[in-house]
């Protein structure tokens, strides 16, 4: 936070948080029905009584209890705590993260709703639902287009489990949800389109960091350009934009470790897979189901400004990363026990 305030604010501006503070439309009575004006009244009725600078610390707090809420339902042991969290404290993502900024509370809401899928996956009986239901709530009002990835995911965990299926069927499953995602992108086409085609006019030229709109030029380019647009949308800043600002390459080098985490994670599971001769389509549909919806709908709002792209990639990076370790420790304990059941069988 402090780092955040008093030294990332002397390279870039801190989004809206100064507005937030400031309190630009307090004193509205339906503040509770729009996520802006419900910043404005929380961040300022805080800063009041706190100042501007110490009215951020409940914002902290709400992403650390966000990230703790599901992270706590990971059965880790040290070593692995230690690996998720060194993913998750990249400076970037605290930064966004730690002060009066709309990507703290999208932490929290969907540490909670990430901390209840897992929940229904593992059928942990104790299920705090009216937070859970705060945080749904919340989703709705600040991120709503989220809310298809996240829907999408409880929907693959339930059918699975009242089916019973088995790899197979999971994998007809998942088969069946890419289907159905195109079938929908293509019924909404036309509005998707529409969309997409006035998104330059929000960004401008002026700003800096802004690139000249080359991707959505002709009907449908949306969809054509969806596979770059969301990997630049959660990358964030090209080589090339990387060395003409200090912000730029600092986000350039987060994003370059954090795929090659990735990768080394994916190389592991693949191996994995050759030794067992099995792919747990289980946890990959978890994993797919609702990180592509969440790319896709974010990548709108980061393709043409890198510093855009990183802020708000803030609000779901905690989620992307605990959802996709969970799968990963899972299937490793997996392993482990196929490794002792053929221990045992050959001893």
């Amino acid at each position: 936070m402090f780092f955040a305030l008093f030294i990332y604010a002397n390279f870039t501006t801190l989004g809206d948080t100064h507005r937030y503070l400031g309190g630009a439309t307090y004193g509205s009575t339906l503040w509770f029905l729009n996520s802006t004006e419900m910043m404005d009244f929380l961040a300022h009725t805080l800063s009041i009584f706190l100042g501007p600078v110490i009215a951020n610390l409940p914002f902290v707090l709400l992403s650390i209890y966000g990230i703790y809420y599901s992270v706590k339902r990971l059965s880790l042991n040290n070593k692995e705590l230690i690996a998720l969290l060194t993913v998750l404290s990249f400076p970037s993502f605290g930064v966004w993260t730690s002060i009066a900024s709309k990507e703290a509370v999208a932490v929290f809401f969907l540490g909670v709703v990430l901390g209840f899928i897992i929940d229904v996956i593992k059928r942990n009986p104790k299920k705090n639902y009216i937070l859970v239901l705060f945080s749904f709530y919340l989703c709705w009002l600040f991120k709503p287009q989220y809310l298809l990835g996240i829907f999408s995911v409880l929907t693959f965990v339930v059918i699975s489990k009242k089916l019973s299926l088995k790899g197979m069927g999971k994998l007809i499953l998942l088969v069946i949800f890419f289907m159905v995602s195109l079938m929908v992108l293509y019924i909404m086409r036309h509005e998707i389109n529409e969309l997409s085609l006035v998104m330059p006019l929000h960004f401008s030229l002026d700003g800096g960091s802004t690139r000249e709109n080359t991707i959505w030029i002709n009907d449908f380019d949306v969809f054509w350009n969806a596979p770059y647009g969301m990997f630049i949308g959660f990358y964030g800043p090209t080589a090339l934009e990387a060395l003409s600002k200090s912000t730029h390459f600092l986000a350039f080098t987060e994003s370059l470790l954090i795929l090659l985490a990735f990768f080394y994670a994916v190389l592991k599971l693949l191996l994995i897979s050759i030794n067992t001769g099995k792919l747990n389509v289980y946890f990959l549909g978890v994993f797919l189901t609702a990180t592509l919806w969440i790319l896709f709908v974010h990548y709108p709002f980061g393709a043409l400004n890198p510093g855009s792209a990183i802020r708000y990639r803030g609000g779901f990076y905690a989620f992307v990363v605990i959802l996709f370790y969970f799968g990963y420790t899972e299937v490793n304990k997996q392993y482990e026990f196929y490794k002792l059941k053929l221990y045992i069988a050959l001893n």
